[in-house]
């Protein structure tokens, strides 16, 4: 079954006070979109654990400074994005020192907020800058793992844990400190759902002045592999890898993640996981935000990654990313922590479900201009976003064609379970990035009965720089320790659309087949 939204014949073309089309690329459209909606076949079906989140290890290095694991405000803001994995990785990983019973590490200096923010720069690629190994080496605890995963298992936050690479023994790495790791954690029965080896190993040579190379980290996730073998809690744990930077066909992340799959890293890792970033956050503008030909460039990078996987593996290799978020850098102050993020995220979600991305890991839930949460552990717009998504998105995703790139929309089953939704109820969400309203209409879902509205504006006259953001007209903001409700908006007929927005839209009586066939599997929704 196709669902159809209602195109626009001439007469009525006539009648509209705008005529203007959209100019993209050489090619017209008009404003009013064109779609369709292939709900005959999935193009893939994605976990309640898609959207998933990361924090930077360096967060361990600072005493958890700010981040109040008893504070039940954050504990429900937690709590609210579950089931989710999270990772805790990123550059500092690689210089992460595990002892039961060491000391808490020392840290130079009063901690800021400033340098904190700095050091998130350390986020992908290439830093450009001197970064002293001596000074950045640190120890975790065993009181401090005990914390971490204490509260993970309370929220409901699935782990996946980045090992050291930098430990090397006769020119392979050491698993020696992974191993106690290992040990200390079956031993209390912590749950560790995932593991990385390493992060970004194709800017090693430029930002430490030496190489990993491509074929050595394959044995290394074998030795990695071995090493998981030995403890039953984790024996079945995945891999993924090697967690290369922005992917190029011709660069150094291209060649690295060739010469990976070619030594057998297809057969090493059960997925293989890639960093993205759409541009610098020290460059960045708010038309950059809504830049469709810079949001398209997603679209590039993961049919890039699948062509490589399909010519050096035998079989399919699922893809997911594990730290992705706006802008490198930590993200782009006022901006990525502002309404406008929302267009990179929601598109780069859509985006990576339709072009079979497995996972989505924002970076970060905590740190940087690029967080769900400020320092105050107040949401910003993108968390509110997030909660949405983990609500409403789950299974089967379908294919959206549109009439233009300014106005795109995307399909999936919708989950059931927290707004109580029936079998074959589907969602749509949407992005307007043009400067005028856009109205959508389809004759055989809009018009036939209710479909709930979940329409996301900016929250204040900060328009898209804004810190806030408004759920069908209401701002959204933490009541005490507690999130607010945000409930739909019942509606019937077309649904027209403000400019610079985005949102969701419930069709329950929708009654696709495939997803009654998901909703009545047993998975989870």
């Amino acid at each position: 079954m196709v669902l159809f939204v209602k195109k626009l014949d001439t007469a009525s073309i006539g009648q509209l006070n705008d005529l203007k089309y959209i100019d993209y690329e050489g090619k017209k459209f008009f404003k009013n979109q064109q779609i369709a909606i292939n709900v005959s076949k999935a193009l893939q079906i994605t976990t309640d654990h898609f959207l998933s989140i990361t924090i930077d290890s360096g967060i361990i290095q600072r005493h958890w400074q700010g981040f109040d694991f008893s504070s039940k405000k954050l504990q429900n803001i937690a709590a609210a994005l579950s089931p989710i994995y999270i990772r805790f990785g990123g550059t500092t990983a690689d210089f992460l020192h595990f002892d039961p019973h060491g000391a808490k590490s020392a840290l130079s200096g009063r901690w800021s907020q400033e340098k904190y923010y700095k050091e998130q720069t350390f986020d992908s690629g290439f830093f450009n800058l001197p970064f002293l190994m001596d000074h950045t080496n640190f120890t975790m605890s065993g009181a401090q793992w005990d914390n971490m995963t204490v509260f993970c298992d309370r929220v409901g936050w699935d782990i996946m844990f980045d090992f050291n690479l930098f430990y090397w023994k006769n020119g392979y790495w050491d698993p020696t400190n992974a191993d106690l790791l290992l040990k200390y954690s079956a031993a209390r029965g912590v749950k560790i759902a995932a593991f990385q080896l390493g992060n970004e190993p194709n800017a090693y040579k430029q930002n430490f002045n030496f190489s990993i190379e491509s074929d050595v980290l394959v044995k290394d996730f074998r030795l990695l592999k071995h090493v998981l073998s030995s403890y039953p809690e984790y024996d079945s744990s995945p891999l993924y890898g090697p967690d290369i930077t922005n992917l190029n066909e011709h660069g150094s992340s291209g060649t690295y993640l060739r010469g990976f799959l070619k030594a057998g890293g297809c057969d090493a890792v059960t997925e293989i996981s890639l960093h993205h970033y759409y541009t610098s956050g020290k460059t960045a503008t708010t038309e950059d935000f809504i830049n469709p030909k810079l949001l398209d460039s997603l679209r590039w990078f993961l049919t890039l990654a699948h062509n490589f996987t399909s010519e050096e593996c035998t079989f399919y290799k699922p893809i997911r990313l594990t730290e992705t978020s706006s802008c490198y850098g930590g993200g782009a102050k006022d901006l990525s922590d502002a309404y406008v993020a929302g267009f990179m995220w929601l598109d780069k979600l859509g985006l990576s479900a339709k072009y079979r991305g497995t996972h989505v890991f924002r970076q970060s839930f905590y740190g940087g201009n690029y967080a769900l949460i400020d320092d105050k552990l107040n949401p910003n717009p993108d968390y509110f976003l997030s909660v949405l998504y983990k609500r409403l998105v789950v299974g089967p995703v379908f294919d959206v064609i549109t009439s233009g790139p300014t106005v795109r929309l995307y399909a999936h089953c919708v989950r059931k379970g927290f707004y109580n939704y029936p079998d074959g109820a589907l969602v749509i969400y949407y992005l307007n990035l043009e400067d005028k309203p856009v109205t959508l209409s389809s004759d055989q879902y809009f018009n036939a009965g209710s479909i709930d509205l979940f329409l996301l504006t900016p929250g204040d006259s900060m328009g898209l720089k804004s810190r806030l953001v408004k759920l069908n007209g209401k701002t959204l903001t933490i009541q005490g320790s507690e999130l607010p409700p945000m409930p739909p908006r019942s509606h019937v007929g077309d649904v027209t659309v403000t400019a610079h927005s985005f949102g969701f839209m419930v069709i329950p009586a929708a009654d696709v087949q495939l997803c009654k066939v998901y909703h009545r599997s047993g998975v989870p929704v």
